[in-house]
């Protein structure tokens, strides 16, 4: 009897239980369903802008020398003197070191001697320039002396022999004697010619030996041309001496290194997207670490016609004047290419791009509602960036509150809060986006 009563008492207590909970949850839907009820979100928004911009291609690089030059020896040979060592400026054509040139020195007086030899034979005390007449030589004048005096005597004879008044043995003789004299100018012409010959060799090899002393005085060299733009007298910079005083040196021996640092070039390498908006004459702007928040302006001068298959970029060179000298060649630059001065983009607050999940998008207001645009970000300045996207003309750009907007959300504007344009927020120029 105890176990039937204590068994009804849980049977009704279960069932009020129930019927309490059935009770709380049809009260709880209905309490849900009250507070989902779509509500009006409140946000501050901004015009988007059309404003003018300048679009730039930005790429790394290294500076370097005009040009770089590697001096070395033409000739063995004991260094006498170093005149320049690193760091130093030497202008062209300028003597860097110097080799013993005692050697050089006396063959350059033992061809002098030969020459001396031969010109003596000729009776002149310099050699001519172009062709000579070899008949001026005393030793030619002489042959043709004799041969006229064996003419006039053959033609003595001749005309005795016409008058039957000389002999045959007379005639004969001065025939021959005509004849010798002949073979003596021709062979006084042909030994004046080999002497000439002679002379014109050993003014060649003086040449050379006075070409060999040269040698022995290394210099800095001389350009054929002035880089485009520049007016001022070319300047070299010691980069890197290699050898000292009483060293012995081969030939081909690298003495020292010399580099043009006034201007520069930069070698940069930029993707193969932008080869249709670097064109040649493009303006360059550069930075360095050594000198932060110091431009620095050159010119594009040369394009790389070739892509590089394995990095899919193309070379750019620029001219950078360096007029300041505080640009160093070898160093690290970065570059921004201005490759349009004049182009317009549509910018929004830096606020009002929403990014998740990798995806771009700003929302505008369109009847009250809020509609999501996908876009794209591009160029930044101070406060703005710019958009690429169907985003409408003078569209009012949600700033805040977008944290709590879908596509259709109602919203309102909140009162108070000031429809700002980015275009007048920023007046700075556009900064290029990172990459």
């Amino acid at each position: 009897m105890r176990l039937r009563r204590n068994a009804g008492v849980i049977a009704a207590a279960l069932t009020a239980l129930s019927a309490a909970a059935g009770c709380g949850g049809h009260g709880g839907e209905k309490e849900v369903s009250a507070d989902t009820a779509p509500k009006d979100v409140a946000v501050t928004v901004a015009a988007a802008a059309v404003r003018p911009v300048e679009r730039t291609v930005e790429a790394v690089g290294s500076l370097r020398g005009w040009e770089n030059v590697t001096l070395g020896v033409k000739k063995e040979g004991r260094v006498r003197k170093v005149f320049r060592d690193m760091g130093d400026r030497v202008k062209p054509g300028e003597t860097v070191i110097e080799l013993e040139t005692e050697d050089a020195d006396l063959a350059v007086r033992q061809a002098d001697r030969r020459l001396q030899v031969e010109l003596a034979k000729l009776g002149l005390k310099e050699l001519p320039k172009g062709d000579y007449d070899v008949t001026s030589v005393p030793a030619v004048v002489q042959a043709k002396v004799a041969l006229e005096k064996a003419k006039r005597n053959l033609d003595r004879e001749r005309s005795l022999m016409a008058r039957n008044a000389g002999t045959m043995q007379d005639f004969q003789n001065a025939e021959s004697d005509f004849h010798a004299a002949e073979a003596a100018l021709a062979n006084s012409i042909l030994t004046t010619q080999s002497t000439l010959a002679n002379a014109q060799a050993a003014r060649a090899t003086l040449d050379i030996a006075r070409h060999d002393r040269s040698e022995m005085e290394i210099r800095a060299p001389v350009p054929s041309k002035l880089p485009d733009g520049v007016t001022e007298p070319i300047v070299y910079a010691v980069s890197k001496r290699s050898v000292t005083e009483g060293q012995m040196l081969r030939v081909g021996d690298q003495v020292m290194e010399l580099v043009i640092e006034r201007p520069l070039r930069l070698w940069i390498n930029v993707p193969e997207r932008h080869s249709a908006e670097v064109k040649l004459g493009q303006p360059v702007k550069v930075s360095v670490a050594s000198f932060p928040g110091t431009p620095f302006e050159g010119t594009v001068s040369r394009i790389n016609p070739a892509v590089d298959p394995a990095s899919r970029t193309f070379q750019v060179e620029a001219v950078i004047p360096n007029n300041r000298g505080m640009l160093r060649p070898g160093g690290f630059a970065k570059a921004s290419i201005q490759v349009d001065r004049n182009a317009t983009a549509t910018v929004v607050p830096i606020e009002s791009v929403v990014q998740y999940a990798g995806v771009t998008k700003v929302f505008v207001i369109e009847g009250g509602k809020a509609r999501a645009i996908n876009v794209e970000t591009g160029l930044e300045g101070p406060g703005w960036v710019e958009v690429v996207g169907p985003v409408p003309a003078n569209a009012q750009v949600v700033v805040t509150g977008h944290s709590q907007l879908a596509d259709g959300t109602p919203v309102v504007v909140r009162d108070g809060e000031p429809k700002k344009k980015p275009a007048e927020a920023a007046a700075g120029p556009a900064a290029p986006p990172a990459g």
